[in-house]
């Protein structure tokens, strides 16, 4: 399966590479793209991972295409099996005559900053008549967990035609919340034999599940598991169905598929099919924050940068275009002058073609607000 695997990698590599060579357009690409060209989504993929503005106008021209997928988002622990459940799953979705689409959010190479491909390797390409198509897609250290890049590139899935488009998270931090809004149905992998189930219950990501998903059906520790799930349910605002599944033995796969499916019936796909693609321009700040917020890690002689959390937020309605919104906080421990530093830092930046304003700072609450835009 691997050679396999490989051997796809190369011809994508060989294809895409000989388009480059031809100078396709935006509009020529976009009609590869929703004619299911595999070669064209590889391309396109990889324009979403390079350039966030061009990847925004090719999403703008397939915007007809777009929230036809059930999108699903797979997260939870590491070493919780979700890259052998993922490729199960899609096996069993093939067979229902599903066509299936995976992007698998690695963490980034020290390296490179390219995906380690390891999800990749474990979910394997699963039909060879183009009715699957698996991709890996790196963190590159993203403030909102999920880049710009896998963002467009589950747009991009959605407009190739996929029935369904599984996103699967490294299952750590803002990675989690940001899937679950993102997929239509948010599926919680659970392991079992963690020691102290009600402990990993208190991180909240179970409280956004649409479903949970106990793996290793077939260990004694997997019963132990679903029963202190079941005995927590009635603290969380809704409580999710728990699906004890093996990868190994097959146990409880089927009941686990048809439940997803069930949900393409009943979850909000088409709500994505009126939304506006990302602006280019937003999309583009975005990035560039990130950018220059690592730069500032690497430069500042202390540690400040950890002692802060960063979230951006959803545009607010009549927000330019062309300005970016972004909130820091302090964490708990965190000091008032770490705040400081790095608010005078960023007033001051203009790298990466921004210019950050301040438009709140209070250091008593630990709070504060910039809008980021591109100097004029």
């Amino acid at each position: 399966m691997e050679y396999w695997i490989l051997y796809t990698q190369y011809i994508e590599s060989v294809n895409s590479n000989g388009w480059q060579s031809m100078s396709l357009s935006l509009d020529d690409l976009a009609q590869r793209v929703a004619a299911g060209e595999r070669p064209a989504l590889a391309r396109a993929l990889s324009l979403a991972e390079r350039d966030a503005d061009a990847a925004a106008g090719l999403i703008a021209r397939l915007a007809g295409r777009l929230g036809r997928a059930h999108v699903v988002g797979i997260t939870g622990p590491p070493g919780a099996g979700k890259s052998t459940l993922v490729g199960v799953l899609v096996r069993r979705f093939l067979e229902l005559g599903q066509r299936v689409a995976v992007l698998a959010v690695d963490p980034s190479s020290p390296v490179t900053g390219g995906a380690l491909l390891g999800d990749r390797f474990r979910i394997g390409e699963c039909a060879d008549d183009g009715r699957s198509f698996v991709r890996s897609t790196a963190t590159r250290g993203s403030l909102g967990g999920l880049t710009v890049a896998a963002r467009q590139m589950v747009q991009l899935m959605d407009a190739a035609g996929y029935d369904l488009v599984l996103v699967e998270t490294v299952g750590t931090g803002q990675s989690d919340v940001d899937v679950a809004r993102l997929a239509d149905s948010l599926l919680v992998i659970f392991p079992p034999g963690l020691g102290d189930e009600l402990q990993a219950i208190k991180a909240g990501i179970l409280e956004l599940a649409d479903l949970l998903v106990v793996t290793k059906s077939d260990t004694a520790a997997a019963a132990q598991a679903s029963q202190s799930l079941q005995s927590a349910a009635h603290l969380w605002r809704k409580a999710p169905p728990i699906h004890p599944v093996s990868s190994v033995s097959g146990e409880g796969i089927a009941a686990l598929a048809d439940a997803v499916l069930e949900r393409t019936g009943k979850a909000g796909s088409a709500a994505r099919a009126g939304q506006e693609a990302i602006v280019p321009t937003r999309t583009a700040l975005a990035e560039r924050f990130e950018n220059l917020w690592h730069e500032l890690e690497r430069r500042l002689p202390f540690a400040a940068m950890a002692e802060l959390a960063v979230h951006l937020p959803e545009p607010e309605a009549g927000l330019a275009a062309s300005a970016l919104q972004v909130w820091i906080s302090l964490r708990p421990g965190g000091s008032a002058f770490s705040l400081g530093a790095v608010a005078g830092a960023l007033a001051f930046a203009e790298g990466g073609g921004l210019r950050c304003r301040i438009e709140e700072f209070d250091a008593g609450g630990g709070v504060l607000r910039l809008r980021v835009e591109s100097p004029a």
